[in-house]
């Protein structure tokens, strides 16, 4: 997540607003992991709670899509985001407010709803045609940007599983989640 800082924190949510389209947003999807990218994925799976589980790549969008809609997708992986997520909602709301807030994240969701080119042009690439597939990524993108945000309002810092899960996305990746015992990423 880019260093954003100013004296008023939902001003770096906004200010980090402007900075989404500036990432390599699905671009590196399908190449290996780079050393860089396994370590943030491991960062992240230790901010987690899970530090055990085993990182693996994904060789391209076909493999993405099985992946997806895998049935033995982690239900402890999708708690633990869902709960940080809702600490992290509440702390802002705490500190600012809720409607304070929601006009800042506004902001972050409007920056977001650009990702849907940069997921079809991937997949265009890929010579893959799926519009859900496309609709899947990119909500999932802008799901990493305004659980960013949200690290943002609470000052979680750069260490924050949502700070590291944006990262990756920026890094042209998309971290799909944790199926069975390994975490994919695209």
């Amino acid at each position: 997540m880019p260093a954003v800082v100013t004296a008023d924190p939902l001003a770096s949510v906004r200010d980090f607003a402007g900075t989404i389209a500036r990432g390599s947003w699905f671009a590196a999807c399908g190449e290996p992991l780079t050393a860089s990218e396994r370590s943030d994925a491991g960062a992240y799976l230790a901010a987690l709670g899970s530090p055990d589980i085993a990182v693996a790549g994904v060789a391209g969008w076909t493999e993405a899509a099985a992946t997806a809609q895998h049935p033995d997708w982690s239900r402890a992986w999708w708690d633990a985001e869902t709960r940080a997520q809702s600490e992290l909602q509440r702390l802002g709301e705490t500190r600012f407010g809720a409607e304070r807030l929601l006009a800042a994240l506004t902001a972050v969701t409007e920056a977001a709803a650009t990702l849907s080119d940069a997921a079809a042009l991937a997949l265009r690439g890929a010579g893959v045609a799926d519009p859900m597939l496309m609709r899947v990524a990119s909500g999932a993108a802008a799901q990493a940007c305004h659980q960013a945000a949200l690290a943002i309002a609470a000052a979680a810092g750069p260490d924050h599983l949502f700070a590291i899960k944006y990262r990756l996305f920026t890094a042209g990746r998309w971290p799909l989640g944790i199926v069975g015992d390994r975490f994919f990423v695209l």
